[in-house]
């Protein structure tokens, strides 16, 4: 792979090597349309001509409120090329969420993709004394006079060019771009999720990403034989290096996808290679495929289930006799339903459960575990084709250090760890000390070099009986059950055991409430009902025999609403936030605890 100094430089390198080649493809209504690289170019160039006519200068701030759509990179590459820093944003995020991040980076325009994003930002506006104009990818009709559609801001009054426009005239714009950036110039804040306050803006430079994209095809292959299928946020550092950056510096090919509802029936379409996912999406297939063999009748469900008990005996020797017969019967049909061309998934975000990736390996589809945080640009490690060890994160990548420190946490140095937190001189000290990013992360090496993550330094607690836990072991431990979606523990210095918040999984509940014969007119008489209630507490019991009798929840209540993004207890990325989660219920989890 070459070795780009800046942005500017690695765009006129895509943009050349992709030609009249596509360099991005979406699906419009039934068919698809694409980018090629000729035409990526040419927008870009007028978008940044635009920006540069609305007085921004090198350093200003661009905020990008969008889904994952070819405009994000039209306004990403735009900015960058002027020395414009981009912020991206969730479009789940709340009004106030937004004019927190908007306030704080001091930006100056906000890219929108629709009208729902544009009231957003404009609830706000006039709070923002920094914000100068919102930008809509779609034309909306009588706006205010703050407001621009995209189409006006490459094509208006705001661009006047004084000779047409011709490829020279762009090749020598992004030349004259990137002699003037340096590859440690702040290139982005990425304001992390924050489960327990507000965000913090990690400022990440030219060389920060560019490297991290390096070490990811240092570590995994890809080339211009590939084709990613896109469906995650490019607000997501995971997505955005290693789903937008690195397939473009590999030269793939590039799928967006219309939404997870329609990711099924495009990747049969598309029939990519490589898709980045979260666990999230592994565990609801799983329960889908469950479900599915479940409904069976006679002998198909006698097959199926035979197929499957083969599949995890011989899940290591797929050439065995029975492990070839159970694919020509039941696997080769499902790896079909996604495109039948997957080489492997990349999972990130959140911990992959092994019992989830053996399943899949089971029955030939290859889930590559990786890991990694915002500050790190985002990605540390990733396991490796040639060795996939289930339950471990892989081996660092390639140009990355990792060293774990007397107390268990994982430490991180190379080229892809952040310049600091915007504004944050303080935490920024706390986390980055002489080169060493502090994970937060508990983890160990196993013999072959991989990364296992025992836990969150942050979720070791010390009760009152002077013992130390782990609230994540615990919620995992309560995940294993299929009869709970959601679990979040609590303990504390003040408490003498360990309580927890339970959303169970409503569909198995419902069919729980037919076989108990318990009748109900909503789900809060469900979740409230002794019945259920002392079915539950059975379940915990014997799910969690394994734990010390210190470590095992003792008191717990179901909830009847799960936790969400839109309600605010939920990070974009899924992470719980504790802090809110537990703010919300306090009297409920001080109940637990009176005598």
């Amino acid at each position: 792979m070459k070795n780009y100094n800046n942005f500017s430089e690695l765009f006129i390198d895509i943009t050349q090597r992709y030609g009249s080649c596509p360099v991005i493809s979406w699906k419009e209504k039934d068919s698809y349309t694409c980018i090629t690289g000729i035409k990526l170019k040419e927008m870009v160039y007028h978008a940044a001509r635009a920006i540069e006519k609305l007085g921004l200068k090198p350093g200003d701030k661009a905020a990008i409120l969008s889904e994952t759509r070819f405009e994000w990179v039209i306004a990403d590459f735009a900015s960058i090329s002027n020395q414009i820093v981009t912020i991206p944003l969730y479009t789940t995020m709340t009004s106030s969420q937004i004019k927190f991040i908007l306030d704080h980076s001091g930006t100056k325009i906000c890219f929108v993709s629709s009208k729902l994003m544009a009231d957003k930002v404009s609830a706000v506006f006039n709070e923002l004394p920094e914000l100068k104009r919102i930008i809509s990818f779609n034309k909306l009709e009588n706006e205010a006079e703050f407001i621009n559609s995209f189409e006006e801001l490459m094509y208006g009054e705001l661009i006047q060019e004084h000779e047409p426009y011709s490829e020279k005239l762009a090749d020598d714009y992004f030349t004259l771009c990137s002699n003037k950036h340096k590859p440690d110039d702040l290139f982005t804040i990425i304001y992390t999720s924050g489960t327990t306050g507000n965000p913090k803006g990690v400022c990440l430079s030219h060389k920060n990403i560019i490297a991290n994209a390096r070490q990811c095809l240092l570590s995994f292959h890809a080339d211009e034989n590939d084709t990613f299928l896109s469906f995650l946020p490019l607000a997501h550092s995971y997505e955005r290096t290693a789903g937008y950056y690195v397939p473009l510096t590999a030269g793939s090919k590039l799928y967006y996808a219309q939404s997870i509802e329609t990711l099924q029936t495009q990747m049969a379409e598309i029939k990519p290679t490589i898709i980045l996912t979260v666990p999230l999406l592994f565990t609801k297939i799983q329960s889908r495929i469950i479900k599915n063999i479940e409904d069976l009748k006679g002998l198909k469900k006698f097959i199926a289930k035979r197929a499957f008990d083969a599949g995890m005996k011989y899940r290591e020797r797929k050439d065995h006799f029975f492990w070839k017969a159970a694919d020509k019967k039941v696997f080769r049909t499902l790896r079909e339903k996604t495109g039948g061309k997957v080489r492997f998934f990349i999972s990130g975000g959140s911990a992959l459960k092994k019992e989830t990736a053996e399943f899949f390996d089971s029955i030939g589809i290859t889930i590559l575990q990786g890991y990694g945080m915002t500050e790190a640009s985002p990605v540390i490690s990733v396991n490796r084709e040639a060795k996939n060890i289930y339950g471990a994160v892989g081996p660092p990548l390639e140009e990355v250090e990792v060293k774990i420190a007397g107390d268990g946490e994982i430490l991180v140095k190379g080229d892809n760890v952040m310049l600091g937190y915007y504004r944050n001189e303080t935490e920024t000290n706390e986390i980055i000390i002489d080169g060493w990013l502090h994970t937060g992360d508990i983890g160990k090496f196993d013999s072959s070099g991989y990364i296992i993550i025992t836990d969150r330094k942050k979720t070791l607690i010390k009760t009152a009986s002077g013992e130390y836990i782990s609230l994540t072991h615990i919620e995992d431990t309560l995940l294993n059950s299929d009869y709970i979606e959601q679990a979040i523990a609590f303990a504390s210095d003040q408490r003498h055991f360990v309580s927890a918040l339970i959303v169970p999984n409503h569909d198995i509940l419902l069919k729980l409430s037919k076989k108990l014969h318990v009748e109900y007119d909503n789900i809060y008489n469900l979740v409230t009902n002794d019945v259920i209630l002392n079915f539950f507490e059975s379940e915990i019991d014997i799910i969690q025999r394994h734990l010390a009798k210190y470590e095992r929840v003792r008191k717990f209540a179901l909830l009847d609403k799960s936790f969400t993004i839109e309600s605010g207890e939920l990070t974009p990325t899924l992470k719980l936030k504790r802090k809110v989660i537990e703010d919300r219920n306090k009297d409920l989890i001080e109940s637990f605890y009176k005598k």
